[in-house]
């Protein structure tokens, strides 16, 4: 069989291959840069040679094995051409460190290179029905295939993880290439999973080589167009659940990454040591446990996305609402106990501030009715009534219309539990500029937050209008009597402590 031929090829090559690299970059001290969490020991970071070698090895046997594919495979080409560009510029990178705007141009030259050789997202498959995306095939390309890419180069943070989560990947890849009858596709997998188990071998704790960013770059452009490659239905349509869960872990992490560090304040694309994997181990789970939970996450997910795309229609409904359930649980669990803070806080807030924000528009709400009231109040003491009954409504603590060198109205009018604490608002509701001592609203607030100081600011100035359009009326008599208006603005009780002014 070509695939378990090529398989083989590619896992000897590279059982062979990487112990001879580890000793001659080792014997000339070419580690290239290395991990803040390996710093004890020093380990090479050029295993992408070894991976390169032996994936190609693979591919040029899939040409010449029998039952495989004849002839100079364009997808093969596309792939293999786009993907050593990528290793170049990651091995470059691991020997003298590029900058990272120079690796995104890299990702985006392999990524329009490989469409270049047809290697195109033009249709997603969602159950039995298929979108085309018509003219946004080339910028979905380059943003699934650099954003895997990258995905892939960040979770390569522990002993042997990279490696096996690859694996896990390919190896589903090829079970879905295999059952839509894709070979070009599953001869790739073949050719990166034998190349990926070989190099387990001295990848896994403790480890003797890393892939460095020339082999997780290259890994993770492979993978990126292998995945969708592989769950291809027709020669457009892409079955979008299985590259999506089967790189779920690395995008997730990725995703993680990116918020965190917008939470906090440090660059996006900065690097840190709080990943999913190193949170595990700030938790005390051990090295070899916690990359054997990544793989089993990651296998999971991937399971998941071959049954939601293949699976029966009973399978998959009751999948997809377990696994969206289960993933909430996990997530909301997960995120408190691996100690993101950013997300816990940012929760808080976001919770906080939507009870806020809807506070906030009921007082406006009944500030417009109270509003409304006003100018048909039939005397000053007609008007002070009803702000003093609506105060509590509206969210203040005292409102009063008053002379401005008037003193009522002070601090020692408010409730002892929250005058010390609380902030005066004055709005001008005279527009007669010749007055020496104009009316004004005074008003008092709790503000425990901006949003509520802002809300009785803006409570203010409605009120105040409306109190200026009375004032200019010269106290015309109200259009209807008060017994009719809303429940909502007639005299309700005041809050406790508040004073009533007539």
């Amino acid at each position: 069989m070509p695939v378990f031929l090529v398989f083989a090829t590619a896992m000897l090559t590279a059982l062979l291959v990487t112990p001879a690299i580890a000793r001659v970059v080792t014997r000339h001290g070419l580690y290239g840069h290395v991990r803040p969490s390996s710093a004890e020991r020093r380990v090479p970071r050029l295993g992408g040679i070894a991976v390169w070698l032996a994936t190609t090895a693979g591919l040029v046997t899939s040409l010449a094995a029998p039952g495989g594919v004849t002839g100079p495979d364009r997808f093969f080409v596309g792939a293999l051409l786009a993907g050593t560009l990528l290793f170049a510029a990651g091995l470059t990178d691991d020997l003298v460190n590029l900058r990272p705007s120079i690796k995104l141009l890299a990702q985006c030259a392999a990524a329009v290179v490989a469409y270049g050789f047809g290697f195109r997202i033009e249709a997603i498959t969602f159950g039995n029905g298929s979108i085309e995306v018509g003219a946004l095939a080339l910028p979905l390309t380059l943003l699934w295939i650099v954003g895997v890419t990258n995905a892939f180069n960040l979770i390569d943070g522990l002993d042997g993880l990279a490696t096996g989560i690859g694996l896990v990947a390919l190896t589903t890849t090829l079970a879905v290439a295999l059952m839509l009858g894709n070979l070009e596709v599953a001869l790739g997998c073949a050719a990166l999973g034998g190349a990926l188990a070989g190099f387990l071998r001295y990848n896994f704790r403790p480890a003797r080589i890393f892939l460095g960013d020339g082999g997780s770059l290259f890994v993770g452009f492979m993978l990126a167009v292998l995945s969708v490659h592989g769950s291809t239905k027709s020669t457009a349509a892409v079955v979008v659940a299985v590259p999506l869960l089967v790189l779920a872990l690395p995008l997730l992490d990725t995703l993680l990454a990116i918020v965190r560090r917008w939470l906090r304040g440090t660059p996006v694309f900065g690097a840190d040591e709080r990943h999913l994997h190193h949170q595990l181990i700030a938790m005390g789970v051990t090295h070899v446990r916690a990359v054997v939970i990544m793989y089993l996450a990651a296998a999971t997910l991937a399971v998941v996305g071959v049954i939601l795309a293949f699976g029966p229609p009973s399978l998959v409904a009751a999948t997809a609402v377990g696994g969206a359930a289960l993933s909430v649980i996990l997530l909301l669990f997960g995120i408190k106990r691996l100690g993101y803070h950013e997300f816990v806080e940012a929760g808080a807030v976001v919770h906080s501030g939507m009870r806020g924000l809807r506070q906030s528009i009921r007082d406006q709400i009944h500030a417009r009715d109270v509003a409304q009231v006003l100018p048909r109040a039939e005397s000053l003491s007609h008007v002070q009534a009803i702000l003093q009954d609506n105060a509590a409504a509206l969210g203040l603590l005292y409102a009063s219309v008053c002379r401005e060198s008037s003193r009522e109205g002070g601090r020692s009018q408010l409730p002892p539990e929250c005058a010390a604490r609380a902030w005066k608002l004055e709005c001008p509701v005279d527009d007669d500029d010749s007055a020496d001592d104009p009316y004004v609203l005074r008003v008092w607030t709790e503000a425990p937050d901006d949003l509520r100081l802002l809300t009785a600011d803006r409570t203010a100035r409605v009120l105040a209008h409306a109190v200026g359009e009375w004032l200019r009326a010269d106290r015309a008599p109200p259009a209807a009597p008060v017994a009719a208006l809303p429940d909502r603005t007639r005299r309700a009780p005041a809050r406790s402590g508040a004073s009533a002014v007539a």
